[in-house]
């Protein structure tokens, strides 16, 4: 097979201030609401819906003070689980009243959004839209959104909101009708389920579920023999990203893996680590060119696994110039299709040297309501989706039953 090239000098991070096609971000706080003919306030129609144990949430929360701090222009989309989601969750009036105040505090700026997410202006809309939740963890930092003297700007969780008929979708999971009810600040959304922050970062979750024992160890032992090969001098570590950083202005980035099971390598024909790692010997191993300080070649298990990651392992020759700055990809379900992500671009154009932008490697179907995705021209079978959006701290989790392999890669 034609080999692939790794990124071995220092992947660059993926950001939230990378923009997805069409995409429109929260409004800014402060920003009219296009509804000059309404005069109740989001906490009025808060009061007068039927939504009794969000509004007993709030009562013995410290919401308004946390409202009127930031001052009477802020707009808001408060997404309003509905009392039969609160008891499903076991949230009910009895427990809500003897829950701590910060806690609630906790669960309702999760809750709501800067913004206004109006269903009726956005069902054209084909990707999911970034919302904003007013819930930060201080222990974490993105990189900043904009140019300037900030390097890194607090971490705020997301909530990704689509629209499809008259379904609401978060996170890529079904939350009800969207039918929102306007207020003069913003709008409030009846959701049929509460929802959960995420807690875990992504290799926390491959770690402790136990179905990728295989998966971790394949490329623990790849970054060890690429050190190996290129006597430490360059970077190769699968776990880049997938992780809260110990080093650095900002700790964490945003993400989505496809995640492969030990099933599936057994589907793939390999029982064991050792047999994958074979296939590393069958072409000539990657090597230092110290004239121009890059690797040369490839390892076949890096392109074994590397399209689970979106293929944005893979690089040019001359790391050290020419990539430009990589997209984000924490993409949940209802985004994984040709129409949202057919022509995406995963990597920028570069500078100085511009070598040419790294558009979507894969392709997307649906199947009976399974997703099915495959690396663009491929001979393989395409990989079904077995298990999507299980969220985390920098995007979801999709659990697939094949390998992504590129056309011609031999097992």
């Amino acid at each position: 097979m034609k080999p692939i090239h790794i990124l071995t000098f220092c992947l660059l991070f993926f950001t939230l201030a990378s923009c997805r096609k069409k995409e429109f971000m929260p409004e800014v706080e402060g920003q009219p609401v296009p509804h000059p003919e309404i005069t109740a306030s989001l906490k009025e129609v808060l009061n007068t819906s039927p939504y009794t144990i969000f509004k007993a949430a709030w009562q013995r929360s410290n919401m308004d003070k946390i409202m009127k701090e930031k001052g009477d222009r802020a707009i808001y989309t408060l997404l309003v689980p509905t009392n039969e989601a609160f008891i499903a969750d076991g949230l009910t009036m009895e427990k809500i009243n003897s829950t701590e105040p910060a806690l609630l505090d906790s669960i309702l700026l999760y809750h709501t959004l800067t913004g206004v997410f109006n269903p009726e202006e956005v069902k054209g809309r084909v990707d999911n839209y970034p919302g904003k939740t007013l819930l930060g963890n201080p222990y974490l930092k993105v990189k900043a959104p904009l140019p300037g003297a900030a390097i890194a700007a607090p971490y705020f969780y997301l909530q990704y909101l689509k629209v499809s008929g008259n379904e609401l979708f978060v996170n890529g999971k079904k939350a009800g009708s969207a039918t929102a009810v306007p207020a003069k600040n913003g709008v409030l959304l009846p959701v049929n389920r509460v929802l959960h922050k995420p807690t875990k970062t992504i290799l926390e979750v491959l770690r402790e579920d136990g179905r990728f024992g295989m998966y971790l160890d394949l490329t623990a032992r790849t970054d060890a023999l690429f050190a190996e090969l290129t006597y430490g001098n360059f970077q190769h570590d699968f776990t880049e990203g997938l992780k809260v950083r110990e080093y650095g202005d900002y700790n964490i980035t945003f993400h989505s893996i496809f995640a492969v099971t030990d099933d599936a390598f057994r589907k793939a024909g390999y029982n064991t680590v050792d047999e994958m790692m074979e296939l590393n010997n069958r072409n000539p191993l990657p090597y230092v060119d110290w004239d121009t300080y890059a690797v040369k070649g490839g390892l076949a298990t890096d392109t074994l696994v590397g399209y689970h990651r979106w293929g944005t392992y893979f690089s040019h020759d001359e790391p050290n110039a020419g990539r430009g700055v990589t997209n984000v990809t924490n993409f949940y379900s209802n985004d994984l299709n040709n129409t949202v992500l057919g022509d995406y671009t995963l990597v920028i154009g570069g500078y100085p040297v511009a070598f040419p932008a790294y558009k979507m490697p894969l392709d997307f179907n649906n199947e009976a309501g399974v997703i099915k995705v495959k690396v663009k021209g491929s001979d393989y079978p395409a990989a079904s989706v077995i298990e999507s959006d299980i969220n985390t701290i920098m995007g979801p989790v999709h659990i697939v039953d094949r390998l992504l392999l590129p056309k011609g890669f031999k097992l």
